[in-house]
């Protein structure tokens, strides 16, 4: 069994809870803690059961929350070798304790209770970004988000997975229309930028499976729009897939059975 929350997504603030009865593993931390504890309280998930934050990078909206959290809770923080090499002055920002931060290689195992943990590489403005995957007893989950775009191994990470989390940033014609100006528009829209609504319907395209469910996340509240999401991905998905659209800042729960 694996209990999962999506605690907050967007650029208000990220994190993901993922509870086997036993363990809790966190990915990411851009709320304040008071906020993280209260959503994991209320949806049942003790504070008491966390073992480690895993970061996908060192953005505010996925970190700001860190610090506070490993030390009131006494548990690490895994987070890439080139995040950690590169950005000590926003890790010392932040307040993450070195002693809590265990880093890690892209392509590395991380075993944390019964979870058995695959790391990848994303392509972001923040050196060292990361997606994630893990397997908990016959269920498969993968988290991908913040790309500009999809990396190879991410394609064999996201086969035969239960749960996937994927990226829904942004709707092109609502970017190049809207009030960003063009270097904007080209951050965003670039390489190591965000994945658009095209690019996560693509990728959900291969890799979603029939009866796995999956959550469109950090949908950029200027540039998109839940509905739109919706409409292409109910074009674009097969039926008998669960697909749902997170709204920025709600939670949303889950289970997944034995």
């Amino acid at each position: 069994m694996i209990h999962y929350l999506v605690l907050s997504s967007g650029s208000c603030g990220n994190s993901y809870a993922f509870y086997d009865g036993k363990d809790t593993i966190i990915i990411d931390q851009g709320m304040t803690y008071t906020g993280f504890e209260k959503r994991l309280v209320k949806y049942g998930i003790p504070t008491s059961s966390v073992r480690a934050i895993l970061l996908t990078h060192l953005h505010p909206d996925h970190s700001k929350g860190v610090g506070v959290t490993c030390r009131k809770l006494d548990i690490p923080v895994y987070l890439s070798m080139v995040s950690l090499a590169s950005s000590a002055s926003l890790i010392d920002k932040l307040r993450i304790s070195r002693q809590s931060i265990r880093p890690f290689s892209h392509g590395d195992e991380i075993s944390i209770g019964s979870f058995i943990i695959r790391t990848g590489r994303t392509y972001h403005d923040c050196p060292g970004s990361s997606f994630y995957s893990f397997i908990n007893g016959k269920h498969k989950v993968f988290l991908m988000t913040d790309t500009g775009q999809i990396p190879f191994d991410a394609h064999e990470a996201a086969e035969d997975a239960d749960l996937m989390f994927v990226e829904s940033n942004y709707d092109l014609d609502m970017l190049r229309n809207g009030p960003y100006p063009k270097k904007l528009q080209s951050r965003i829209t670039g390489g190591y930028g965000h994945l658009s609504n095209d690019q996560a319907a693509f990728f959900l395209k291969s890799h979603a499976k029939r009866k796995s469910r999956v959550y469109l996340i950090h949908l950029s509240e200027n540039n998109n729009r839940s509905e739109i999401v919706r409409d292409l991905m109910a074009r674009e998905i097969e039926s008998g897939i669960f697909v749902h659209v997170c709204e920025r800042g709600e939670s949303y729960e889950g289970v997944l059975d034995e």
